[in-house]
């Protein structure tokens, strides 16, 4: 161990000035960037104006949690609307194509048939 003691005194010995140099443009660095630099410091006014931000922030966060759910509510009824606007459109299928062929059948019938084919159709009775 003596010999990695005497190496390493020796090593100190030689590099000294730049050992020295380089301490000392450590503590130069250090002044520069801690003591040199301003630190901000916010007044009270300040504070409130960003305290004052922060809350209207959180109240249109509200708001727009609010309006998300009514979104979400319209959503909901669009989708039943929907539902009942395809069983209007299959049930207007279904009518069209009973009444397809009757009405195909209407250039045959006779006045009293279709006197009598109108009158069931749309429920006319005198």
């Amino acid at each position: 161990m003596s010999v990695e003691i005497k190496k390493v005194g020796s090593f100190i010995g030689n590099h000294f000035k730049t050992i020295l140099t380089l301490i000392f443009g450590l503590v130069i660095l250090y002044w520069v960037i801690f003591v040199l630099t301003p630190v901000m410091k916010m007044s009270g006014e300040e504070k409130l104006k960003i305290d004052s931000l922060n809350n209207m922030i959180k109240d249109i966060y509200k708001d727009q949690n609010r309006l998300d759910s009514v979104i979400v509510k319209y959503n909901k009824e669009v989708e039943i609307v929907d539902k009942h606007i395809t069983e209007i459109k299959n049930q207007k299928t279904i009518i069209k194509e009973i009444y397809h062929e009757q009405i195909n059948r209407v250039d045959n019938y006779t006045d009293n048939e279709l006197d009598s084919f109108f009158t069931v159709r749309y429920g006319y009775h005198p």
